[in-house]
């Protein structure tokens, strides 16, 4: 079962993508569109460009019961030196050349002995296209030069982007980490970038001008790929062992070619801090029975609250995922202003029609983004330095005798309606899980990153019962707890679990307002020893 797609304005229920044609644009005009064919036939028959995240083969548009997904699922490992670019009609399978399609370009390549053709816009549409945003630029020859522009800092590993004054990116990616981050390998990584440049620049050499239009068959020139995990849906025939790629749902072991630490400067953060708006994402999630896009109409351009709908989503992982941050100052993190969880917000009223496109001054409608993108890597590196002081700490218990037997960093759990998962610039909030053993004894040690927060929260000791627990199942827990709290340890569920005062609160020293991690050593030997006095 897969997330279903957000509900299309003009098109009948249960509509079947057939076919995915040429991308179109009139030759005076700058909004570009997409020809579709669906099943049943009708009236609607393109969709602009701004839809392409939710467009897929044998997908099903405006569904009235949960999506199942169709096609043969296969996964291959990707090497760019094998492919050949093809057209769909050069498929061998039973029909490709009457395809309306079959004019549209693929890459043709062989794994373990199957022959995959997989569409190109395919490929593009789970690298790059996967938010309306980049759809557009996309289209657009120097697009990235004229919303970012990459500054090199001094410190080793680090690179800050300045989103400039012309700049449109939405303000939901902004806030999103994941986003951010595969942004960041559009803008910085160069065989990602020249990628990215090439489909304007395809656009550019072999697109013609037809009657009124400017028609173009996609095409673009992939990143390099090579040893990439592929996953895909599509048309199998096990006697040519041969695949017609429908969709792709997961790409694993992704690299990058740029400084770990990415800084986004966006002064557009430093307002909404002074402004007391400094939420994480500003952006609220709607299931997709809430609203229709409306592909012809345009939203308001008045930097209200944006929605991100719903859609079936790409798996991805990177090999070295990036950190990234959203300052508003150069190369410093604001700490935030006051930042609600979202139950206590002004409800907002459900919403009918919403677009996905540009904002505009002639703008209607409620503006509208869809990710289609869901980044599984392990990052939790990225996240151990917010706990240098704590860490500190438990290397002293080491050298009292004390040893580690587990280290754990996790982040705590997205919660509809709450808001404390996220730090303000829109990365997640962790807690570092330290188990050790002194002696007979053996004690857990919970500690959570409260950046941004009013108070900080003691660190949690939890001596460890003679029988058994289910461990995994009590952090899951615990973090929910933490989150629907408000960054407060759940006394109730503690007390029913640990009855016998196993549950100990350990304060922390004093420190720089500025700086909570900023310790002297006398300070960190006094925590440990609070720690030490309670596991006797």
């Amino acid at each position: 079962m897969s997330k279903g797609i957000p509900k299309i304005k003009g098109i009948r229920d249960n509509s079947l993508i057939k076919a995915i044609g040429n991308i179109y644009r009139p030759i005076d005009g700058k909004d570009w569109k997409i020809n579709i064919q669906l099943e049943p036939e009708q009236g609607k028959q393109s969709l602009k460009i701004s839809q392409l995240p939710l467009l897929a083969r044998r997908r099903m548009l405006n569904a009235t019961e949960p999506p199942v997904l169709g096609g043969y699922k296969l996964e291959c490992v990707m090497a760019n030196d094998l492919w050949e670019a093809v057209r769909i009609g050069d498929c061998p399978l039973a029909g490709m050349s009457q395809r309306q399609d079959r004019e549209q370009w693929c890459f043709r390549f062989e794994h373990e002995g199957t022959k995959f053709y997989l569409p190109q816009l395919e490929l593009a549409r789970a690298l790059f296209l996967y938010e309306p945003y980049l759809c557009r630029m996309a289209m657009h020859p120097g697009s990235l030069t004229e919303e970012f522009d990459i500054q090199v800092l001094d410190q080793p590993n680090e690179i800050q982007i300045n989103l400039l004054p012309s700049c449109t990116l939405p303000k939901f990616v902004r806030g999103d980490h994941e986003l951010r981050r595969a942004l960041a390998s559009v803008i910085l990584d160069p065989d990602i970038r020249r990628s990215f440049e090439s489909i304007s620049k395809f656009q550019m050499e072999d697109g013609e001008n037809i009657g009124r239009y400017r028609v173009w068959p996609f095409r673009f020139t992939p990143p390099p790929l090579n040893s990439v995990r592929l996953g895909v849906r599509g048309q199998f025939d096990k006697k040519t062992s041969t695949m017609f790629v429908f969709e792709i749902y997961g790409l694993e072991g992704l690299q990058t070619n740029h400084p770990g630490k990415v800084h986004f400067y966006d002064p557009e953060f430093a307002r909404s801090i002074s402004q007391g708006k400094g939420t994480a994402t500003e952006a609220t999630a709607f299931g997709q029975e809430d609203f229709e896009i409306d592909d012809d109409e345009l939203p308001e351009a008045s930097g209200a609250q944006e929605l991100v709908l719903d859609s079936p989503k790409v798996v991805r992982t990177y090999q070295n995922p990036a950190h990234t941050s959203r300052n508003g100052k150069d190369k410093k993190r604001s700490s935030g202003g006051k930042k609600e969880d979202a139950s206590d917000e002004e409800p907002v009223d459900i919403i009918t029609d919403v677009s996905t496109d540009e904002g505009s001054r002639i703008g209607q409608l409620q503006a509208a983004g869809i990710d289609g993108m869901d980044d599984q890597s392990d990052d939790a590196k990225n996240y151990a330095g917010r706990f240098q002081a704590f860490d500190a700490m438990v290397k002293a218990l080491e050298s009292n005798g004390c040893k580690k037997t587990s280290s754990q960093i996790r982040k705590l759990p997205e919660l509809k309606g709450r808001s404390k998962y996220l730090l303000a610039d829109g990365n997640p909030r962790c807690w570092s899980i330290q188990t050790l053993s002194s002696g007979n004894s053996r004690f857990t040690l919970m500690e959570v990153d409260t950046q941004g927060n009013a108070s900080r929260l003691s660190t949690l000791l939890v001596r460890h019962p003679q029988e058994a627990f289910d461990w995994p199942e009590i952090y899951d827990q615990l973090a929910k707890r933490i989150v629907k709290e408000s960054l407060k340890w759940p006394t109730k569920y503690l007390d029913s679990l640990f009855p016998n005062d196993e549950v100990q609160r350990i304060i922390h020293p004093t420190s720089s307002p500025e700086n909570k991690d900023l310790l002297d050593s006398g300070s960190i030997a006094k925590w440990a020893a609070r720690v030490l006095s309670k596991i006797q």
